[in-house]
């Protein structure tokens, strides 16, 4: 697979990755046992080891300031007095017992950063103390449902995302999410109550300039293109979300294609024709098509509209169409009369190499990478994030014909893709992937569904998500 940015830096993600799973740890321990006497050792170690995990500060001055190698011994102390006593514990007891050390070490480094480097303490405290939520919302059809759920929970306890990343379904409700700061389901739900099959897929013969032909037609524009225009009728740029929206999308090249476009085309027309919506024979043929894909990695092209070079100015439907379309099963394309698109589209397929997009799953399903990524490169401030992943299409006993699919998928890019997630949450009550379009009923239910799967999880998250008090003086405490 060919990333569309030079982003990852396998660094970055050595250095940052234990401590994030560090402070995991410590909060998990804490919260099996909660307690007040017990909150200023808890405050104590996060601090230590959010001040060990620093790489670059944003100082006064809006300039980057590299402290990776300055605090590369530190980190490594750190590390070495922690992490064996973290592991495998039932309580913090052992890590409480190097804490004086450990607090010690961290004041002395602290104070000889601020003496040496250009940070200055205000800077440098925002860093350590506080955290970007990104909450990801991965790929799975009629399953994905049941994310404005989710969405609500994280809205009823106080937390806003500074970054949606999605893919296909999880990219259509990552756009509705990340219109306002301010979630609000009712346009949402309105929406629904007004979709039909009719009016979201259509089966006929059309062009293709952009889009992978298939069976089906989606026209998201038809559907709820007056969601996203603004009041002189101009359509919704992905740079214009309230929230900052990534959406995952596959380039294309021509070597991932083995077949002539038409047989793409007409890959399912069978199926659809007799049950209208597609059937367990189509789905085993989408499956092998897929792996076909999949098996080409290096043929095709990671493509995050929004953050990749030239896809600021995306019209936010095209994208979350393009992320959606299945190949063989879903066509979406750009054909009517946009010159702005079709000069923002003709430049991304030069400068890529592709000649097709298509479905965002193909390479990254669950894209946890991109978010972890983007917070961390520092493109939002400060580089501490907490990455939510959510994931409706995991192999699920509840479906078990979906499995194969779905291990298939997961094998792909999930797994990796899991490892840049604080928090990954696989659905266990959703729609079929088949309920592409489910009736309102089903889709209210949905989303009680995704609500009473975050609640168990939402005491977690709010704890790393609060900010960490900054450290004075050493804590001596006893759990």
């Amino acid at each position: 697979m060919i990333p569309a940015s030079d982003s990852y830096d396998a660094r970055l993600v050595e250095r940052r990755r234990p401590f994030d799973r560090m402070e995991s740890r410590i909060v998990r321990l804490h919260l099996e046992k909660p307690s007040a006497e017990t909150d200023q050792v808890v405050d104590a170690l996060r601090y230590v080891v959010s001040f060990a995990r620093l790489t670059t500060v944003k100082n006064a001055s809006e300039r980057d300031v590299d402290v990776h190698g300055v605090l590369g011994l530190h980190a490594q102390q750190v590390s070495d007095l922690l992490a064996p006593r973290l592991d495998g514990a039932t309580s913090l007891w052992e890590a409480v017992r190097v804490l004086p050390d450990l607090v010690e070490r961290t004041l002395r480094v602290r104070k000889s950063v601020l003496d040496h480097l250009p940070v200055d303490r205000e800077a440098l405290e925002s860093e350590v103390t506080t955290r970007l939520l990104a909450v990801v919302s991965g790929g799975g059809g009629g399953a994905g449902y049941a994310y404005p759920g989710c969405y609500e929970e994280l809205e009823r306890n106080g937390l806003v995302p500074n970054l949606m990343v999605g893919t296909s379904i999880g990219g259509l409700m990552s756009m509705f999410r990340a219109r306002r700061k301010r979630f609000d389901p009712v346009p949402m739900v309105q929406a629904g109550r007004s979709l039909s099959w009719s009016n979201v897929f259509r089966v006929l013969e059309s062009e293709s300039r952009y889009g992978l032909p298939a069976t089906l037609r989606l026209y998201l524009r038809t559907a709820i293109g007056n969601l996203f225009r603004h009041s002189d009728g101009r359509p919704v740029r992905i740079s214009e979300m309230e929230i900052p929206l990534y959406i995952m999308a596959t380039g294309i090249t021509v070597d991932a294609l083995k077949h002539d476009l038409h047989w793409y085309e007409h890959l399912l027309d069978s199926d659809v024709k007799r049950t209208l919506r597609g059937s367990i024979s189509g789905v085993a043929k989408t499956a092998a098509l897929l792996r076909e894909f999949l098996a080409r990695p290096d043929a095709l092209v990671e493509m995050a509209i929004g953050r990749a070079p030239g896809t600021e100015q995306f019209d936010v439907l095209d994208a979350a169409g393009f992320s959606a379309a299945i190949p063989g099963v879903i066509h979406y394309d750009v054909l009517r009369d946009d010159a702005h698109m079709k000069r923002v589209l003709d430049e991304l397929y030069a400068s890529y190499g592709i000649t097709r997009l298509g479905e965002g799953g193909m390479v990254a399903n669950v894209p946890a990478r991109v978010a972890w990524e983007t917070i961390t490169s520092g493109k939002f401030g400060r580089r501490n994030s907490f990455v939510l992943a959510l994931d409706c299409f995991a192999p699920n006993p509840r479906m078990i014909a979906w499995v194969p699919f779905t291990q298939m998928v997961r094998s792909a890019n999930v797994d990796a893709n899991r490892a840049f997630a604080d928090l990954y949450l696989p659905l266990s009550r959703t729609l079929s992937p088949l309920n592409l379009v489910p009736p309102i009923r089903d889709f209210l239910q949905a989303m009680r569904w995704g609500k009473e799967e975050m609640k168990p999880h939402m005491p977690y998250i709010t704890t790393m998500m609060r900010p960490i008090p900054v450290l004075h003086e050493p804590v001596v405490g006893t759990l």
